[in-house]
């Protein structure tokens, strides 16, 4: 297994972490830091771990053995929880018949530092519109989420992670029912989203053939780590290291831009 070099500070790190569904292991010795400015994907079949990986570093569970540390501090002392934000598997799906605007649905991501009932001020407004430029949106400012595409809504969900000014963003599957020329702009956005604030990153994804032409870590999960390290240094040795997580029927694509 290849480790991932030190870059800037850890922003999180699970040493010997093992997790088990009713005496079925689903993780199993999981070492993995990510650094203060690092855009990591996390691969691996259905299964493999990678929804049980985020829930204990979201701290919605707690693994059986092994510790799990967020910005230095170990997961049960760790309460900065506006550092993170989180966009859900599926988050842009099943919102088309909500009754609420883009700017309504982006500023419901300050609600946590706000507080419910509480009015949203002239600088919050500000703050939101400023975020919904960011990411492409500002001429569908006051458009119902309902008359958006599968790509914009997802946009109007980053945005929403996005409003409280996260240090670290974690996707979940972001693109699935996601048509591929939105699939490019929506990894270029994160992209430049990252090189514009240093904003640390986390995306699970399937497509690793586009995903990780974008990111700069790869972490491949099969219950076990079989790789984490530099993207260049899974594009060296993809074909072997995907053949050990999904076995030899795995079919390789290749993308280019």
């Amino acid at each position: 297994m290849s480790e991932s070099k030190a870059g800037g500070e850890p922003i999180v790190r699970l040493s010997s972490v093992t997790f088990q569904y009713d005496g079925k292991s689903v993780l199993e010795q999981i070492d993995f830091t990510l650094h203060k400015g690092d855009f990591c994907g996390i691969v691996g079949p259905n299964g493999s771990g990678k929804s049980t990986l985020l829930k204990l570093i979201l701290g919605l569970l707690v693994p059986k053995q092994g510790t799990v540390e967020l910005f230095g501090k170990p997961l049960s002392k760790f309460r900065e929880w506006s550092k993170i934000g989180y966009v859900a598997q599926q988050a842009a799906h099943g919102t088309g018949g909500f009754p609420a605007t883009v700017r309504e649905v982006v500023l419901s991501g300050l609600t946590g530092k706000v507080g419910l009932f509480r009015w949203f001020t002239k600088e919050h407004k500000r703050h939101a519109e400023e975020v919904i430029t960011r990411v492409g949106l500002g001429e569908k400012i006051d458009a119902h989420i309902g008359t958006l595409s599968g790509g914009q809504r997802q946009r109007v969900f980053i945005a929403r992670a996005l409003v409280a000014q996260p240090e670290l963003l974690i996707l979940d599957e972001p693109t699935v029912g996601v048509d591929q020329e939105s699939i490019e702009q929506f990894y270029r956005l994160l992209r430049t989203l990252k090189d514009e604030s240093g904003l640390t990153m986390m995306i699970v994804s399937h497509d690793v053939g586009v995903m990780s032409q974008w990111v700069n870590k790869v972490a491949c999960l099969q219950q076990r780590l079989h790789f984490h390290g530099s993207s260049d240094e899974f594009a060296r040795a993809e074909e072997q290291i995907l053949k050990r997580m999904y076995g030899d029927s795995i079919r390789l694509l290749t993308h280019h831009h």
